[in-house]
């Protein structure tokens, strides 16, 4: 079965035929579109890939890279529930426009060159691409268009696509300073990641503006993980600090604070209250 035979069948061009399986559907009717998928489907057709991108010089493949810190990073991989279903929205939208994915999850630089030089991707979308100016300098020069996913490289270049990070935090702890709390933690490594940092200073403001006093040792620089969350967890439970709820940066961590903060006896959230 070939695309001329599906076009016979369904007695509309192979332009149509075409349209129709890369999602090209502005110009189909929807009667069209059916009966196209039907005969497609009634004779399990699959588009010959390699064909069409020797044809057309594009592959219909977008590569999602995800950054990692370092190759055991938990926090950007697909163990982190946040990225995961991130990327099957990302997958369900791109297949619906006749794309298909590649994933990679990457430690340096090398590892996108490498995706570059021996895949033919149509366009990369980098989730926490590493903060450098090197990073910076090389995806100006990539030969595909590159979007960015909560990055705080800046560059006319590409798409930056990110939350109000400071903002969040500071309506999160806001939130609990409002519900009587005046004893709250802050959970990530901050130090080492701008966005962490901006997320940071979004808790600093709150507090400040509040007239709630700021206490370093509040602070549990761990890595906004499971593991990272047990371990500020525990701590949390172990010390004598009088603290009563905490603000982090990922669900997953709260889910590992949660457990670090059980296991030592809390009850939540009758004793700590967790965003």
């Amino acid at each position: 079965m070939t695309l001329k035979d599906i076009a016979d069948k369904a007695g509309v061009s192979m332009m149509t035929v075409s349209n129709v399986i890369n999602g090209k559907h502005n110009h189909v009717s929807a009667k069209t579109i059916e009966k196209v998928n039907r005969i497609i489907e009634e004779y399990d057709y699959v588009p010959n890939l390699s064909a069409r991108a020797l044809t057309n010089k594009k592959s219909n493949i977008i590569g999602i890279i995800i950054s990692l810190a370092e190759k055991e990073d938990k926090f950007n991989s697909l163990e982190n529930p946040y990225i995961s279903t991130m990327i099957g929205t990302i997958e369900h939208e791109l297949r619906h426009n006749g794309y298909y994915t590649m994933v990679r999850s990457i430690s340096q630089q090398a590892d996108v060159t490498a995706l570059l030089k021996n895949w033919n991707v149509d366009g990369i979308l980098f989730l926490y691409p590493h903060d450098s100016q090197e990073m910076l300098s090389f995806l100006t020069t990539t030969p595909c268009p590159v979007a960015m996913f909560d990055s705080s490289l800046d560059s006319p270049d590409f798409i930056n696509i990110c939350s109000d990070d400071k903002k969040g935090l500071y309506l999160s702890t806001k939130y609990l300073i409002e519900r009587g709390h005046t004893h709250i933690a802050f959970v990530a490594d901050y130090e080492h990641n701008t966005l962490l940092t901006n997320r940071f200073l979004g808790y600093r403001q709150a507090l400040e503006e509040l007239q709630i006093p700021f206490h370093q040792d509040y602070v549990y620089p761990y890595s906004p993980s499971y593991e990272g969350g047990v371990q500020a967890g525990v701590e949390i439970a172990t010390s004598s600090n009088p603290i009563t709820a905490v603000v982090t940066t990922a669900d997953i961590c709260a889910i590992g604070i949660m457990e670090g903060t059980r296991s030592h006896g809390y009850t939540l959230p009758n004793d700590l209250s967790i965003i």
